[in-house]
């Protein structure tokens, strides 16, 4: 009762209390808001008035509106006596201020005319104050024609501000008021509405439970007391009832005979059934699958037209036949495999299975998914509907993709081989090349003619170019293995991160572009090796001096960041384990790296970090450092991704498109796990952590 009665009566009454209060509030308040604008309206009108009958005195001496003196002084202390008004002015025929307040004042510059209130009163609208009232006085000559007027505003701002507070008033006043007669409503329901429900609802659980012989309580309530007579007499006539019942056994025997008779009718709608089934089996017969229904002796009862075209069996041949004998006629592989899933099919199971047939009619092997079920008949046995659908096409295609995917695996592993063994293979001759250009420049190039000079200068740059690349690919193909060494030590990523634009600082100079760095103070170290590090900023960087148009800029920005993703573990094989999000946070520092150049479409973000893969057009391609749009291998961003992952970082690319004209931008985030506290016993990507009390040559740990 209480949480059905009694909460929707208080609630009713505190819904009724609240809107009667609230209404009444909302209409006091209007008319607290019109009884106070029209005190002020004539309180400026008086205002008004008064200086109007000056200036008509001054007018009857024949002196123009314009030679008054004195009425600047007028109009400032009406607007200082009255804090309420804003302004006070008078002008003449035209509009055109002659006295105000402020004698800079102008009344139509910026004022936005809104609606008319009174015939002398309008609301305008002032860049200054809002929405204002304006009170106009016309000024006439003493030949009654007009002279100019007098106008005096006052902001709505001290309307809302009066209505406000008044506001504040009523509400505290009618919310106590309301707490008061909420309360006595609750009190006084609970003691004559509640308390008798529940005396006389403990009555009714008696009743219910059988015990008919109950004192009503006696109820101070007359509403209540008849409700309490009307359930003593229900109680007596319930023993009425339960006499009655007695006499209800010889009605029992008419009821048995109407069931008899209800029976007879069942019998007729059994033979409306067996018209129904036959319908069904001309339904089994039409459809577009191949259905056949054996009886519970595994004889063939039912072989629609699509099974007949599907197997190539005449149903003549086929009816009352032995379903296996069936399948030996087909050809059928693996039938005892057959037998068995039809046995327990007749055991009520539904199940699937292939069936591979040999087609007598063109002597062609298909494949077919069929699916059983059992069929309980009228008489009560069990039979087997098996549905047969042709997937012999389906298994070829599969078969091919399957075949088209080993040999894509094949190709790939072939490829993988052929870069690692190239890379090593080319790296000996080009060493001795590089050597021997630079020994031929350094030491022989005073001896070397002019002309043979920068020839071998050609020859070096070339092998340098090409030594790059080999040792690109020589880290993919560390990184396809797993075999990438890492020499994991704390670090401070901003010292890291200068090294790494102090080695490539010139790109920025021919470019023209300008370099912004924000990086975050008092970051905690990561465990990184710096070399791979600095060669991870130095792609990210020189990537986008390549796409950023000149004069552009890039901004790499560092941060403390949490995340729910845990740091990844790396194993002993160099296999990166991956951890479900937990519900705790985990530091990261990330690492940004945002341009304004010509942006990377949203199919290109997908597979930006994949081996070889460039953006925009491969006919396009031209090589070059610092190039605007120049293109490489491919590479950078796939070792890039391989040395993140490895210290069990992050790597991604954000890009509103590809756009060479508006220049949209890209953004690649790196996150870095920050090192754990000395002593605990996690791990680091790569080794264990270590003490490292010297920085690396030229890496400077910043405070």
């Amino acid at each position: 009762m209480k949480s059905t009665l009694e909460k929707r009566i208080l609630i009713f009454v505190f819904l009724i209390l609240t809107l009667t209060i609230a209404t009444n509030t909302g209409l006091n308040i209007e008319g607290f808001r019109r009884d106070y604008r029209d005190g002020i309206i004539l309180r400026a009108q008086s205002l008004a008035s008064e200086l109007k009958t000056s200036i008509e005195k001054i007018l009857a001496f024949g002196i123009m509106l314009e030679e008054l003196e004195g009425f600047n002084v007028r109009c400032r202390d009406i607007v200082s006596g009255d804090p309420e008004i804003v302004y006070c002015l008078v002008e003449n025929t035209l509009g055109q201020p002659l006295y105000a307040n402020e004698p800079s004042f102008d009344f139509t510059r910026g004022s936005d005319f809104i609606a008319p209130i009174k015939d002398s009163t309008a609301i305008v609208k002032f860049p200054r104050w809002g929405r204002v009232y304006d009170v106009s006085v016309p000024v006439y000559r003493p030949n009654g024609d007009l002279a100019g007027r007098i106008r005096v505003g006052f902001p709505d701002k001290v309307l809302r501000e009066r209505t406000v507070n008044a506001l504040k008033r009523s509400l505290l006043i009618l919310c106590s008021a309301l707490v008061l007669v909420f309360t006595v409503i609750v009190l006084f329901t609970k003691r004559n509405l509640i308390s008798p429900i529940h005396r006389l609802r403990s009555v009714a659980k008696e009743i219910a439970s059988g015990n008919l012989k109950v004192d009503v309580p006696t109820m101070s309530n007359r509403d209540f007391g008849e409700l309490a007579i009307a359930l003593q007499e229900m109680a007596g006539s319930l023993q009425d009832r339960e006499r009655k019942l007695q006499q209800g056994y010889q009605e029992l025997e008419e009821t048995n005979r109407q069931l008899q008779e209800s029976y007879e009718r069942q019998e007729a709608i059994g033979v409306e059934l067996g018209r129904s089934r036959e319908m069904y089996r001309s339904l089994l017969d039409h459809a577009s699958d191949a259905i056949v229904v054996s009886d519970e002796e595994d004889r063939i009862v039912l072989l629609n037209k699509a099974a007949e075209s599907f197997f190539g069996l005449p149903r003549e041949k086929t009816h009352q036949l032995n379903f296996f004998a069936a399948l030996q006629m087909l050809r059928v592989e693996d039938l005892d495999a057959q037998y068995e899933v039809h046995q327990n099919i007749r055991q009520g199971r539904s199940l699937e299975t292939e069936v591979s047939f040999l087609r007598p009619t063109d002597q062609r092997r298909l494949l077919a998914w069929a699916k059983g079920s059992p069929v309980v008949g009228l008489d009560g046995k069990v039979m087997v509907q098996t549905i047969y659908r042709d997937v012999t096409r389906e298994r070829q295609v599969k078969e091919n993709l399957e075949k088209s995917t080993w040999e894509l695996q094949r190709l790939n592993q072939m490829k993988d081989s052929f870069l690692g063994l190239a890379s090593h293979e080319l790296k000996t001759p080009l060493t001795v090349i590089i050597g021997y250009s630079d020994l031929l420049l350094g030491e022989m190039g005073p001896a070397m003619d002019d002309e043979v000079a920068p020839l071998v200068q050609h020859i070096g740059d070339a092998a340098a170019r090409l030594s790059s690349i080999v040792r690109d690919m020589v880290d993919v193909s560390m990184l396809d293995n797993k075999a990438m060494p890492l020499r994991s030590r704390p670090c401070n990523v901003n010292a890291v991160i200068r090294q790494a634009l102090k080695e490539i600082d010139f790109f920025f100079s021919v470019r023209h572009q300008t370099l912004v760095l924000n990086l975050g103070e008092q970051l905690p170290d990561i465990a990184c090796d710096p070399d791979r590090m600095i060669q991870v900023i130095t792609n990210l960087v020189v990537n986008a001096i390549k796409f950023t148009p000149d004069g552009g800029s890039i901004a790499v920005e560092t941060r403390l960041t949490q995340s729910l993703r845990p740091p990844h573990s790396v194993g002993g094989a160099g296999e990166v384990k991956l951890k479900d999000l937990g519900e705790e946070f985990y530091d990261y520092v990330e690492i940004l790296i945002r341009d304004n150049g010509i942006g990377i479409a949203e199919i290109d973000q997908i597979h930006v970090f994949d081996k070889f893969y460039e953006v925009g057009n491969i006919e396009e391609h031209f090589t070059g450092k610092m190039a605007f749009k120049g293109k490489g291998t491919g590479l950078g961003l796939t070792i890039v991704k391989g040395i993140v992952d490895a210290h069990g970082g992050e790597i991604w690319v954000e890009s509103s498109g590809h756009d060479p004209a508006t220049c949209p931008g890209s953004t690649f985030h790196i996150i870095l796990p920050v090192c754990p506290d000395k002593g605990s016993q996690g791990s680091l990507p790569g080794n264990t952590l270590i003490e490292c009390p010297e920085w690396p040559d030229g890496l400077l740990q910043e405070d």
